[in-house]
């Protein structure tokens, strides 16, 4: 029987916002180490840590949902326990930014289009990092479908078959006609191209038992997928031969594909190493207290941040207004935590299965 929770995956959700939070602050902060720039150009944490999080989310939502259709439990319940996690907050950050910081992004926002709307025109400010919880958020709203009403089978094919394959296939052909800054904003926020490491996430999950009977043969697929990684990261490919005056190994019209497809290797391959690690040693570094107690709030931390950087950071960042903004991000994350969220998601908890799940 697979564990009902998984405390690597609270560590490697904090890893996943800590980076979120580090790309956002400002490079032109007075005394930005130079070392700390080039960490982030290599690492680009925010596109990594984002893409954590879909992966994360993935395996996590298809996790549940599998449980939940041979237990018998309605998928309107586990809809139902999303729109009570994921909307209150949400939407409460919204009608704030509405009264201290009103602008038409608001209602792309509200309707879940913001990354859409960044396709045409860039969604920036306090609200530029609402585009993935949107792609999330379509994601929720087909695949809970997909996994309830298709036959058994389907849907690791649909996503085998149709879901991966249409990703990386349509990042090729934007990839081919559309210029490369364009087809960077396309292939990074629009769908289907993001649901390939969604997708990724919830293979995972249909296969977790599998992988945890054959831990040497996960640990080759985890190692693998990172491997090609490494050789398909924007600096084998494009800058190192820039640096050394030599042509890119690569077309850079196909940066795009590439980097999707480098990011979904690298992230689906820690998420499974992070699984094999938290079955082999319970007592880890990702299952740290303090770094879990992160991961539980990683969605307001995420949701707050922006803003609170905007509200305290610009126009005049400095070492001190950087400590106050991230401590700031903390402390609201926390306290929506325990007044919102937790109280909330005690009343999802009335929605999952019980010893007669299918008579509820």
């Amino acid at each position: 029987m697979l564990p009902r929770h998984l405390p690597v995956l609270d560590g490697l959700r904090a890893i996943a916002v800590l980076m979120v939070l580090w790309n956002h602050v400002p490079r032109t902060l007075p005394g930005y180490p130079e070392w700390l720039v080039y960490a982030e150009i290599l690492i680009g944490p925010g596109g990594f840590g984002v893409e954590l999080f879909f992966v994360l989310s993935g395996f996590l939502i298809t996790r549940i949902l599998i449980a939940e259709r041979e237990q018998g439990v309605p998928v309107r319940w586990f809809l139902l326990r999303r729109c009570l996690r994921i909307f209150p907050i949400y939407y409460l950050l919204l009608a704030v930014m509405l009264v201290v910081r009103p602008s038409a992004d608001i209602a792309w926002c509200a309707v879940y289009l913001s990354n859409f709307k960044s396709l045409f025109a860039p969604v920036d400010g306090p609200l530029a990092h609402t585009w993935s919880l949107c792609v999330e958020e379509h994601f929720y709203l087909l695949w809970p479908l997909a996994v309830a009403f298709l036959p058994a089978r389907m849907a690791p094919l649909l996503l085998g078959c149709v879901v991966v394959p249409l990703a990386i296939g349509g990042a090729w052909l934007v990839s081919e006609l559309v210029p490369t800054e364009q087809a960077n904003v396309v292939v990074q926020h629009a769908e289907p191209f993001r649901f390939l490491t969604l997708g990724t996430g919830a293979l995972l999950a249909f296969h977790e038992a599998r992988l945890r009977t054959m831990p040497r043969h996960a640990l080759g697929l985890g190692l693998a997928l990172v491997a090609v990684a490494v050789v398909l990261h924007p600096y084998v490919l494009f800058f190192r031969p820039a640096l050394q005056q030599e042509a890119p190994w690569v077309d850079p019209r196909y940066g795009p594909l590439l980097w999707l497809v480098q990011s979904g290797s690298l992230c689906t391959g820690l998420v499974l190493l992070a699984l094999l690690l938290g079955q082999r040693f319970p007592a880890n570094p990702l299952a740290w207290r303090p770094l879990r107690a992160i991961g539980r709030i990683s969605y307001g931390l995420y949701l707050y941040h922006l803003p609170l950087y905007y509200w305290l950071l610009l126009p005049a960042p400095s070492g001190t207004a950087v400590l106050t903004a991230v401590g700031a991000s903390f402390a609201v994350a926390t306290a929506s935590w325990f007044v919102v969220e937790r109280p909330l998601l005690r009343v999802a908890a009335r929605f999952r299965a019980r010893e007669n799940p299918a008579g509820g």
